[in-house]
């Protein structure tokens, strides 16, 4: 059987505008390293590094990409040929176990009892980004014989979903003591309409978020969220006549709030003009 007529899980991506390389490369190394852990998990490998996942074809046009498991060392290892393999079944149940990881963000009570990891998160965070940040949607097809199945559609606004969840339960795993607050309404004081630069050591915009302190503070964007600024200011003619309902992260010093930390955006209304 030839390399295109095997099994596969096909990546199509729509985007509204061009993403950046690293972006594509970071959402194919997550799903590379979910493939390591499933692939451990149902004995197919002893080890993640015995686990590859391999690109099979690039097509032009929208961004197609075809992977497939590499099962040379689990037939040689097991002593089996590959026809009394089914990679079909191995493809989809692969397929599947990415939807159920990306929907785990998707739940409205919560992540509950399900065990998740920070690298969970990060790859969760990486596979949506590309969408999350720049329009359009993806969908996750799996490949048998020429049917396809679809396993997965989703579009920026799901994407950008599962990316601030991701983002949050990251944060909540790597500092489980940190204050957040959701849905808290959000005034800017001082705005630079540039784009968030996450790597800058200090930050010119300034907000005042009442329900936590009445002095105005600085706001930061995580390099996963540097995206929700435009989002949030990217139509305006005048942003500071405009309340936006946010998710952020506190931050204390000796008590004292000195900065917000945004890490999630449920929409704007305009400010009520006084009477």
């Amino acid at each position: 059987m030839a390399v295109t007529d095997e099994p596969r899980l096909q990546l199509h991506l729509e985007p509204r505008e061009p993403m950046e390389v690293s972006e594509l490369t970071a959402a194919l190394g997550s799903l590379a390293r979910q493939y390591q852990s499933f692939a451990v998990e149902h004995d197919l490998a002893k080890r993640p590094a015995d686990a590859r996942l391999l690109v099979s074809s690039v097509s032009p046009g929208s961004i197609d990409i075809s992977l497939l498991p590499d099962l040379g060392s689990y037939l040689l290892s097991a002593g089996l040929l590959g026809s009394l393999v089914d990679k079909g079944e191995i493809v989809l149940k692969f397929a599947k176990s990415i939807k159920t990881l990306l929907e785990l963000f998707q739940k409205k009570d919560g992540l509950g009892g399900d065990t998740i990891t920070t690298k969970d998160c990060d790859d969760a965070i990486n596979i949506t980004k590309p969408i999350a940040t720049h329009g359009g949607s993806q969908t996750f097809n799996t490949i048998n014989g020429g049917v396809v199945v679809n396993v997965l559609t989703m579009n920026a606004s799901d994407a950008a979903k599962i990316l601030e969840a991701a983002t949050q339960t990251k944060a909540l795993l790597q500092n489980p003591d940190a204050e957040t607050r959701q849905r808290v309404p959000l005034t800017w004081k001082r705005l630079d309409r540039d784009h968030a630069n996450p790597s800058a050591k200090t930050t010119p915009d300034r907000a005042l978020i009442e329900e936590i302190d009445t002095k105005p503070h600085a706001v930061h964007f995580t390099d996963d969220m540097a995206y929700l600024k435009s989002e949030m200011i990217g139509d305006e003619e005048n942003p500071y006549q405009s309340v936006y309902f946010v998710d952020v992260q506190v931050s204390r010093l000796a008590g004292k709030v000195i900065s917000y930390r945004v890490v999630g955006f449920h929409g704007k209304e305009e400010l009520e003009a006084d009477d």
